[in-house]
């Protein structure tokens, strides 16, 4: 049977339809795909008529980048966590680098919706600072990243390099990893901690001055 048609909800409560209209459009893009996604299927999932939908949310695009600002936001939030308990140097760096990983590892479906099934990264606007942006989101915490490469370049504890470039390499490398652990579990030859701890020594590493 088909699910009871559900009208607008009284003033002062629609904002409790958002998390379920979200929760139900990150559900429908990871089966269904981006491009097959559509407002007039998720409108019926969730028992609105389109302009139902509309007093929510405008579009696909609006909701799509609602979820993915939503995961930059918690990553920035781990991120910041993360250095606040972290030492000195480059255990800051390694300490953004772990907070990734676990990120991905225990938020696979948004992980995947951000970074792997749909056009979130293609998104982000390099040149959008305002957090409350959904691209403004992602670069922040591309910033984040880039700001700990700085500190350790002021501190000499970092090899001549474009910072930019720097933060580039440190978050595609954490990147292939958890996409691996994520998209290809079965793939993996090696213990995932030991794979963990190896990149990030490799990273840290590959980024410290060279020894003369």
């Amino acid at each position: 049977m088909a699910a009871p048609f559900r009208t607008r909800m009284p003033r002062g409560q629609g904002h409790l339809r958002r998390p379920e209209i979200l929760a139900a459009a990150k559900e429908m893009f990871l089966t269904d795909g981006y491009e097959a996604f559509t407002t007039r299927k998720l409108a019926a999932r969730v028992g609105l008529s389109q302009t139902g939908l509309y007093v929510y949310f405008k579009s696909k695009e609006e909701l799509f980048d609602t979820l993915c600002r939503q995961s930059f936001v918690a990553l920035g939030d781990d991120f910041r966590h993360a250095v606040a308990n972290a030492g000195e140097g480059m255990s800051r760096l390694r300490a953004l680098g772990l907070a990734y990983i676990q990120f991905g590892l225990a938020h696979p479906d948004e992980y995947r919706l951000t970074f792997l099934e749909g056009p979130g990264l293609n998104k982000m606007d390099p040149a959008g600072l305002d957090p409350d942006r959904p691209s403004g989101a992602g670069h922040n915490v591309f910033l984040i990243i880039r700001a700990e490469l700085e500190r350790l370049a002021e501190a000499g504890e970092l090899r001549q390099v474009d910072l930019t470039v720097a933060t580039h390499t440190v978050w595609f490398g954490l990147h292939g990893l958890v996409s691996i652990f994520i998209a290809r579990p079965r793939y993996l030859r090696a213990e995932r901690d030991a794979l963990v701890e190896d990149l990030l020594d490799s990273l840290e590493n590959g980024l410290r001055p060279h020894q003369i």
